[in-house]
């Protein structure tokens, strides 16, 4: 299947001459997973120093600051909001209002001109009146030349596994570390795109947190200010709430999308916070997926919302295909011997098929070597990671 995953990603570069002209466009691709835990009873910085103890490694230590304590610990934690910027390299981070710590652990990033791959966990800390609850966030963030993307996704995920997989074991590890700093450790819910929601103490955990007060009951109460669109943004992420979901989880957001969910979906659309134009990992937009899914309901939903996507440029008129581009002049050989040989047969005969000079051919194959073993060294990269 690994050989099969890289020779489909290696042929598609290679037949797929037309697109490399089209769109060279880089691809970001960014993944939040995230797990509530809940300490009942733990002293705030007992629980804040365990879990940066927890998370801390020879090499990559977690580091820890600490906000204002409230006077008196609220009936309900508060909770963190994903942080919003404007800029080229989207973020992953989240806002800790309110919080009383905040933790941080983030390994060196792994990157060159091919590719730029991070990851990072960060800590929310908020005491409330039973305890204290911690939101463990864990995050990827992946940037690949779109050409190769599949090619390099393919080696990563023969490494690493999938991105679901990685971030599952990254929760996994930081629960079981955590929990033998702190043994009272209830897990409230997990949060992996394109994994079901696990809430294995959702039960006990109600138990220790009151439910949300009504919310802006004197703004419900008034004739004039019933049915604004406040108050139905309020509505939708209360009901959002009681069906286990978060109305700012973009994840979820797609994944409703996904199973076909237009009751979900519209109250996402309702709750206001989500992004309506973000792409997932395949570089899809909300409305792109519900397209695919052949949902005409959901499309309903998004088309009006959805901003035109913007269009390709296109290729200066003669440009040469990057397959077929000389190396540079001090380029080592290819040593074509360290390519697995399944893998090199099946890529040599689907060069044999390009209508190409032999001349061509030779610099296809060449580039296309040179393109696989970019992809392995970077992928090697983060086995140490």
């Amino acid at each position: 299947m690994y050989k099969k995953t890289l020779l489909a990603a290696l042929i598609g570069t290679a037949l797929g001459m037309n697109a490399l002209a089209a769109d060279i466009r880089d691809q970001w691709d960014i993944q939040i997973s995230k797990a509530e835990l809940v300490f009942p009873g733990s002293p705030p910085q007992d629980a804040a120093n365990g879990i940066k103890d927890a998370l801390s490694q020879f090499a990559i230590p977690a580091n820890l600051s600490y906000r204002a304590m409230p006077s008196t610990p609220p009936a309900r934690p508060g909770a963190p909001k994903l942080k919003q910027v404007s800029g080229a390299v989207p973020s992953p981070e989240y806002l800790c209002e309110d919080a009383y710590a905040e933790i941080y652990k983030k390994p060196p990033p792994v990157k060159n001109a091919f590719a730029f791959i991070a990851e990072g966990h960060q800590v929310c800390l908020y005491s409330f009146a039973q305890g204290v609850k911690a939101y463990v966030v864990y995050y990827s963030i992946k940037r690949t030349e779109s050409l190769t993307s599949g090619l390099f996704n393919g080696i990563t995920k023969a490494i690493r596994g999938s991105d679901e997989d990685r971030a599952a074991g990254q929760l996994k590890e930081n629960i079981d570390a955590i929990r033998a700093k702190l043994p009272n450790l209830l897990v409230e819910r997990i949060d992996i795109p394109g994994r079901p929601q696990e809430t294995p103490d959702l039960q006990a955990v109600s138990a220790l947190i009151p439910p949300a007060a009504e919310v802006a009951a004197a703004v419900a109460a008034s004739p004039a200010a019933a049915g604004t669109p406040l108050q139905a943004k309020v509505e939708a992420r209360k009901n959002l709430t009681a069906m286990g979901m978060t109305y700012h989880s973009q994840p979820q957001f797609i994944e409703a999308i996904r199973r076909k969910d237009d009751v979900a979906v519209q109250l996402f659309i309702d709750g206001g916070g989500i992004n309506l134009d973000a792409v997932d990992g395949s570089g899809k937009t909300a409305l792109q997926i519900a397209q695919a899914q052949g949902t005409p309901e959901i499309v309903a939903l998004l088309q009006p919302r959805a901003r035109p996507a913007a269009m390709a440029a296109p290729a200066p008129a003669g440009a040469t295909p990057a397959l077929l581009q000389p190396a540079a002049a001090d380029a080592a050989p290819v040593d074509f011997s360290k390519i697995p040989p399944e893998l090199l047969a099946e890529m040599d005969a689907e060069v044999a098929k390009m209508p190409l000079s032999a001349e061509q051919k030779q610099l296809a194959r060449n580039n296309l070597a040179r393109q696989y073993f970019k992809v392995q060294a970077l992928a090697n990269a983060l086995k140490s990671q």
